[in-house]
């Protein structure tokens, strides 16, 4: 029990304490991620390596991988979705090795994730170390445990693609380790302050260029500097800024809300550039219509404030316990709110709870910056992905709360350093909580295994889940009607979900259900607009006209199905040589031959063959229309057609001067034709 009291009690502890806390945290971390070592390629990893020219270069790419302008990241994704993260890129290209198997690859990547995260935990101990030495060493050690164990993790460290993630959360840390900090005024020479100062921007800087979202802890290291100036000043100054604080404080707050709630062009967030990469938030927006810009028909500003905090709400309760984890934009599907609903309710007053504790801890003398700390780390995150900054009502996932855990975490060691908690309590409540978490991870690793285990552990979880249910019948279901079943199980969930349009619409168009996958490219159309929805918009007209068509002239409704067929080829979205374009003005000009409007028919056949010359079964077909009337000039019209190709054939010019007999002007024009033949060869 003593050494249980003096590891919670606040004082210097020694290097051998803190080495051997280091080293069992960097242990506990390698051990419970361990089993992903040999798992493979999983969702984008495949976009970042396995189908990247670019980072699969190796050294020879970083150039390229550097270069201005340059958006290599992620491979087979349309020009206007492309993004750059050269220091993320280059750590790819680094591992890469041609030379290996693709089981050697997977290991040696997956190695690297487990490294990186180790290496955060090193950085995190020194992080707490720095800035949270009034915190006994055993608080420090619970909260990097319950971080290194916490579920929504798993995505961070068992994905490859999220190195991403970790490197830009290690250069934070590291830029926050080289921030000049004192809990007195400073007496460090000004040359080495700045030196320091250089340093920390320039790992900030790093970071962006390992992942963009960094930017949104920049008001966490502005403070920061800002607090360390301060302090460098002389006390009568410091003191006359503290008396004027409401004074400085309020209006800045006030600022801050006006550009937060104000709304630019399609309600876009000014704040926007500050939570992402601004081009890249630009190219998202300009794919969405203006209903997406608005949040689905959330036109008010209150609607959109009623929504963000309810998801907010969600993210918090969920980085407490997360019952269900999730791994991309749209995998939990957060339902529409608005003012008339409790929720957003609910969500005030948690954070009106959270705000009290967090604005309680702050009182306490000499506290401040502990709190702002562990405060900024918490809710810039939140605030960050919240829908006050990302247009659509589904983006969700774990790897969004990663260091939101740590504020959250950091925070209640906070208050745990407030109250007469008695070290057996917290040992105890605190090995129960790490248990249940260590256990959801050992829980929710194997899902990371490969594309198909990741889809259906979520299905099997998330069975009422729009964007999981479309994407389980898309990469996983086999079985067509099962497929129809859950896509329409989606929409009756998320009826504004084009995804699951746009697939239900292949689905019907492969089974020639051509009106159904009408509808459903349409409804596609309408919540997203591209070429490729329009070319199938087309297609799918083209195959309704044409089956009505058909349905006519087995009907003897003879009319009809010329008028159908004719209207089925001024659809038809392809070039006119493809082989069913060339069937259906065959089958149009016998139609019209059929019903006895011959010259039409013949005008179809010419403008047919003057516009894809090498076709000459419509020259063929002319010739036997011409023949079963006897009409000689057409038929002579259609024979020379093949002059090209029969220039010695005597028996054919026979045959062709032979349909001319008595006729002098068709005569002259094959004997035209002849000579033209003969003079080219």
């Amino acid at each position: 029990m003593g050494t249980l009291q003096s590891f919670f009690k606040v004082k210097q502890t020694s290097p051998k304490q803190n080495g051997w806390s280091l080293v069992l945290l960097m242990l506990f971390a390698v051990i419970l991620y361990w089993p992903s070592l040999n798992y493979g390629f999983v969702l984008d990893d495949k976009k970042v390596i396995t189908e990247n020219a670019v980072t699969q270069g190796g050294v020879d790419s970083i150039n390229t991988i550097w270069a201005t302008e340059s958006k290599t990241f992620q491979a087979n994704v349309p020009d206007d979705a492309k993004i750059s993260r050269p220091l993320s890129q280059t750590y790819f290209a680094l591992c890469f090795d041609k030379n290996l198997s693709t089981e050697a690859l997977q290991k040696r990547y997956h190695q690297g994730q487990i490294t990186l995260y180790a290496l955060l935990v090193f950085l995190l101990f020194f992080l707490m170390d720095k800035y949270f030495s009034h915190l006994s060493l055993g608080l420090r050690c619970i909260v990097l445990a319950l971080f290194i164990a916490h579920p929504l993790h798993v995505e961070v460290v068992a994905n490859i693609k999220s190195a991403d993630e970790l490197l830009a959360s290690i250069l934070l840390v590291s830029s926050l380790l080289a921030l000049p900090y004192s809990t007195t005024s400073s007496t460090q020479h000004p040359a080495y302050t700045g030196c320091l100062i250089i340093l920390s921007l320039f790992l900030f800087v790093l970071g962006y260029k390992a992942k963009q979202n960094i930017l949104m802890f920049s008001p966490l290291l502005i403070v920061l500097l800002f607090l360390e100036i301060y302090k460098t000043l002389p006390k009568t100054i410091q003191e006359h800024f503290y008396s004027y604080r409401w004074s400085y404080g309020l209006p800045m707050l006030v600022v801050l809300l006006t550009i937060l709630f104000y709304k630019g062009p399609d309600n876009v967030p000014l704040v926007q550039i500050y939570a992402l990469d601004f081009e890249v938030y630009q190219t998202i927006q300009s794919t969405y219509s203006k209903a997406h810009n608005t949040f689905l028909g959330m036109a008010s500003t209150g609607e959109i404030v009623a929504n963000s905090l309810w998801t907010t709400c969600l993210s918090v309760t969920k980085m407490i316990w997360p019952r269900t984890l999730v791994h991309q934009y749209g995998a939990f599907q957060i339902p529409l709110t608005s003012w008339q609903s409790i929720k957003p309710f609910y969500a005030i007053g948690l954070g009106g709870i959270l705000l009290g504790g967090m604005f309680w801890l702050s009182r306490r003398p000499g506290q401040f910056q502990h709190v702002m700390i562990s405060a900024a780390l918490f809710t810039l995150p939140l605030i960050a992905y919240s829908h006050l900054f990302i247009p659509l009502p589904d983006t969700y996932a774990d790897r969004f709360s990663f260091l939101a855990v740590l504020g959250l975490l950091l925070l209640l060691a906070e208050a745990i350093s407030r109250v007469s908690l008695k070290p057996f309590w917290i040992t105890g409540l605190s090995a129960l909580w790490l248990t249940v978490y260590s256990g959801k991870v050992v829980q929710r690793i194997p899902a990371w295994e490969s594309d198909t285990s990741l889809l259906t552990t979520d299905w099997k979880q998330s069975p009422n889940n729009a964007s999981i249910l479309a994407r389980y019948a898309s990469h996983i279901e086999k079985d067509e009607h099962k497929k129809e079943q859950l896509y329409l199980k989606a929409l009756s969930i998320y009826p504004n979900f084009f995804g699951a349009h746009y697939d239900l619409a292949r689905l019907y168009f492969s089974q020639n259900r051509y009106a159904l996958a009408y509808k459903h490219f349409n409804q596609t159309s309408e919540h997203k607009a591209s070429d490729d929805i329009q070319h199938n918009l087309q297609l799918c007209s083209y195959h309704i006209a044409r089956n009505k068509s058909q349905s006519a002239y087995v009907s003897n409704q003879l009319k009809d199905a010329i008028q159908l067929l004719d209207s089925a080829r001024s659809f038809f979205p392809r070039d006119i040589v493809d082989p069913e374009y060339r069937e259906m003005t065959s089958n149009l000009a016998k139609m019209y031959f059929e019903h006895n409007a011959h010259d039409t028919a013949f005008e179809l056949l010419i403008n047919a063959l003057e516009q894809d010359t090498s076709h000459l079964v419509y020259a063929q077909e002319g010739l036997n229309m011409a023949g079963n009337i006897k009409n000689s000039a057409r038929a002579v019209e259609f024979g020379l057609y093949f002059a090209p190709s029969r220039a010695d054939d005597s028996t054919y010019w026979a045959d062709v001067e032979g349909l001319a007999q008595g006729n002098e002007i068709l005569l002259e024009q094959i004997k035209l034709h002849k000579s033209k033949n003969f003079s080219v060869r």
